[in-house]
């Protein structure tokens, strides 16, 4: 009977304990659109069936960013009992000065076959303000590292190395930032008197470490500059003042600008490139008539052959169209009829 009773507790399902716990994590001056992190750990004394999912919690003032980190796995020891843990953490930024307030939450853990648990988590808040010397707040970045690079290209219609009315002039700058996302760095280049120009989309990345965790962003920007007169093109030096969360402190970065000399463009355009060319021979005009004298040379050689096939050809030809008769099938007394 003990045997039977054993065999029965055995194959009764076991009720596991659940728990949640949520943390804010932030360093001591926070300022608008500095991103800082929230971390929640479900915790269970079993195993997860279904596997626990990010709470859908409210936020004031501000946003939980849609980037991920990856999920770490935890273990702890509490009063002889074993827990195992699974750590999300999401990124989230501040709107405004003020307080970044995550109101108390209540949630409801589920596990296959066993009873909901309802887990009530407490509110959590940190200050937020402003950095004494805000100009611009639209343009405000903080960051805890920030580097600028560029790159400029020159595409001239001719071969010579002057640079002409309607050639283009590319400039390529690249920002690097740790601890922000791309939307948060700014435009940096724009339009100049006496060209016209194209912008390209910018190219914006996420940068990572090497365990996947979301370190900071890179955005690309291409402006392409057309000169449309003759004269002298200046490309402006790039100055952006950005807010230092490391050293609690504002720096700028600087990319140096650059002159370039515009000459005329050609004056007949594409027409002085066809007259000048119109009495020259080219690679192709004298392969076509090598491969023109080829084939006369051959008719010759085989002029007979030629012959033969062509006389041979026009009897076929005659012969197809030739009424052919057909002995005994007209009768030969169809008119006297």
């Amino acid at each position: 009977m003990k045997l039977i009773w054993l065999l029965l507790l055995a194959v009764l399902p076991c009720q596991a304990a659940m728990t949640v716990s949520r943390e804010l994590i932030a360093p001591e001056h926070v300022v608008p659109g500095q991103p800082v992190r929230v971390a929640v750990t479900f915790w269970t004394d079993s195993w997860f069936n279904p596997p626990p999912q990010w709470p859908d919690f409210p936020v004031e003032n501000g946003d939980i960013l849609t980037s991920t980190s990856p999920n770490q796995l935890l273990t702890r020891h509490d009063g002889g009992t074993s827990w195992s843990g699974v750590r999300m953490e999401r990124q989230i930024t501040a709107w405004d000065q003020g307080k970044l307030d995550l109101p108390a939450f209540e949630m409801t853990l589920t596990a296959s076959g066993q009873a909901p648990v309802t887990v009530k988590l407490p509110a959590l808040e940190t200050a937020v303000s402003w950095p004494t010397g805000v100009q611009q707040p639209d343009r405000f970045l903080p960051a805890s590292s920030f580097s600028l690079s560029q790159k400029v290209n020159i595409y001239r219609s001719g071969e010579d190395k002057t640079l002409r009315a309607g050639d283009v002039i590319e400039r390529v700058v690249t920002a690097n930032a740790t601890d922000v996302m791309p939307a948060q760095i700014p435009q940096l280049l724009y339009a100049i008197n006496g060209t016209h120009t194209q912008r390209l989309t910018p190219e914006n990345r996420m940068l990572t470490s090497g365990r996947g965790d979301i370190t900071g962003a890179e955005r690309m920007e291409t402006l392409r500059y057309l000169p449309v007169d003759a004269g002298e093109i200046t490309l402006p030096p790039i100055k952006l003042r950005w807010w230092d969360t490391t050293h609690q402190q504002w720096q700028i970065a600087e990319l140096p600008g650059s002159k370039y000399t515009v000459a005329a463009s050609r004056t007949a355009g594409a027409e002085s490139v066809l007259k000048g060319s119109r009495d020259t021979f080219t690679w192709s005009t004298v392969l076509l008539l090598t491969g023109g004298l080829a084939l006369l040379v051959l008719m010759f050689i085989f002029r007979r052959t030629l012959l033969r096939s062509t006389r041979y050809l026009s009897h076929r030809w005659c012969r197809f169209w030739q009424p052919i008769s057909l002995p005994g099938q007209t009768p030969d007394n169809r008119n006297s009829q």
